[in-house]
């Protein structure tokens, strides 16, 4: 139900912007000092209905994460079990393995170990275009997402280099 009342704001965004931009640009003159001075003034609606139904698309990702931060750090989303940290009584951080540290690579990068490494080249970069730290910070979203994201990119390229290294 998420997914329904995020992707209908962004469509309800999408709509207000090209209205938007059909109103600014009736007169040219205010459209084009527009956007030479202010751009933000005319991608606001798009921005703003995006990032609510952002915050709709990924409110599952953000309750794991928000958990999570709470918890002491390990989390998971979407079939992939982060290596969990544990605190011991002295203060440093324990790491457990992962019962198959290999799986939990092909579902990050949303891929069977069948695939071939072309599929997996594709689905890293596909992932990484999504999550990638410097696109999003340009788009202002929220700081909580983009320390999800900057993690989601450390555990994409983690997942790369280990299937990679193990496919030659």
């Amino acid at each position: 139900m998420n997914k329904i009342i995020g992707l209908s704001f962004i469509a309800l965004g999408i709509f207000l912007e090209v209205m938007w931009l059909g109103f600014v640009f009736g007169s040219v003159v205010i459209g084009i000092l527009l956007l030479i001075f202010a751009p933000r003034i005319l991608f606001f609606p798009f921005t703003f209905f995006l990032l609510i139904g952002g915050k709709f698309l990924y409110a599952e990702a953000f309750r794991a994460f928000e958990q999570a931060r709470k918890n002491g750090g390990s989390y998971s989303y979407t079939n992939y079990s982060h290596t969990s940290y544990s605190n011991s009584s002295g203060g440093a951080f324990n790491q457990t393995p992962s019962v198959n540290k290999m799986e939990a690579y092909y579902a990050e990068l949303e891929c069977s170990p069948s695939d071939d490494f072309s599929v997996v080249k594709k689905n890293y970069r596909r992932l990484m275009k999504e999550h990638h730290y410097d696109s999003l910070v340009s788009k202002g979203l929220p700081k909580d997402m983009l320390e999800f994201s900057e993690e989601k990119t450390k555990r994409l390229n983690e997942a790369y280099a280990a299937i990679k290294e193990l496919k030659g």
